[in-house]
């Protein structure tokens, strides 16, 4: 009989309150003969462990203000990484995004991390292959190892989502006769929502609206927001955490949902819409296309360079179409074969 797999995984379920995706895709792995926990460096120091899985490392390592943090987490972790590696311990890295969205920490720590980190992986994973590809071409050193794609799966178990359009339009209180645009997630200058605001401020639609919902940091980057919403009252503005039900609600209250990235590879957020029937909008950047491939253009709108008029007048009249299919096919985005790929390379690797 083979023995379980035993993976320390950063994170695998601590953060399920924030983003189902890291418990979704370990709990599909509970019939694959594979143990995970989140990770312990006392554990990693201390007991077997097979696989130490990292996701967004540059949160993990980086996050808070206090850069004498930063370097005793990167000291502790890798030198309890080097113990285990002799015990023949293998690290992966989920690359999420090639580069980060945000700078954290000096630039002599985040230097140090990712020299620690790309001379110490073992396999790399990619949620498609133009992921992988831009990983490599970023990363030269990531070539010499072994990659592999495991796509992100869906949210459409995760939440619950079977409020109906017309129940949720009355919940918040948008009328059922507008064609309503939405951007919603953790709202950061990378989402580039300024400029997807001005655009909807020259678009020339007297029915339509636009909703941004979501928590909006820093503290200057939602008063940019508040301010650039003045005078248009077209614009809804909630800037805050939303809970499930709430953000249920505006994904299906929505016709539409816009992603306007200024550089982006993966996007959970596309996902999310796509998960609770709604189209998205999203930049022809990153692997974008591939999702279009995945789960059907009439799900995934792509624009090329910045975000204009009439790439969001197209989208709203594809999106409001009463001839559009009614849900995605989401079969290449099934939890239980993304886990059973990524136990696969696991045990590959390890095997090796």
């Amino acid at each position: 009989m083979t023995r379980p797999l035993m993976i320390e995984a950063e994170p695998a379920f601590r953060t399920e309150f924030a983003n189902p995706y890291n418990a979704r895709l370990y709990r599909a792995m509970s019939s694959a003969d594979v143990v995970v926990r989140d990770l312990s460096y006392w554990r990693l120091l201390t007991r077997r462990t097979d696989i130490v899985h990292l996701h967004w490392p540059e949160l993990t390592f980086l996050s808070g203000s206090r850069t004498s943090v930063h370097a005793a987490r990167l000291l502790f972790f890798y030198l309890f990484l080097r113990v285990a590696k002799v015990r023949g311990t293998k690290l992966f890295w989920t690359v999420h995004n090639v580069t980060p969205h945000e700078e954290r920490s000096t630039a002599r720590l985040r230097a140090l991390h990712q020299r620690l980190l790309l001379g110490n992986v073992d396999a790399i994973l990619a949620l498609t292959a133009d992921g992988l590809q831009a990983a490599r071409l970023v990363h030269p050193k990531l070539r010499e190892v072994p990659g592999f794609v495991t796509p992100h799966g869906h949210y459409r178990d995760s939440y619950d989502l079977g409020i109906g359009r017309d129940k949720a339009r009355e919940v918040l209180g948008v009328d059922p006769y507008v064609r309503l645009v939405l951007s919603l997630g953790q709202i950061r200058p990378y989402r580039n929502i300024p400029h997807l605001m001005k655009v909807f401020g020259r678009f020339d639609d007297p029915d339509a609206r636009l909703a941004v919902a979501g928590r909006a940091a820093p503290a200057e980057h939602a008063a940019e927001l508040r301010t650039a919403a003045e005078g248009d009252a077209r614009v809804t503005l909630e800037l805050s955490f939303l809970e499930d039900p709430r953000m249920a609600c505006w994904l299906r209250a929505a016709d539409l949902v816009v992603l306007p990235y200024r550089a982006i590879q993966n996007s959970g957020s596309a996902i999310l819409a796509i998960s609770a029937d709604r189209p998205v909008l999203v930049p022809d950047l990153g692997a974008m296309r591939e999702l279009a491939d995945q789960v059907g253009h009439d799900w995934v709108f792509l624009y090329d360079d910045d975000l204009d008029e009439e790439d969001l007048s197209a989208a709203l009249d594809l999106a409001t179409s009463p001839d559009r299919p009614r849900a995605p096919d989401l079969a290449a985005l099934d939890w239980e074969a993304v886990a059973a790929s990524t136990v696969a390379a696991y045990r590959e690797v390890r095997g090796a």
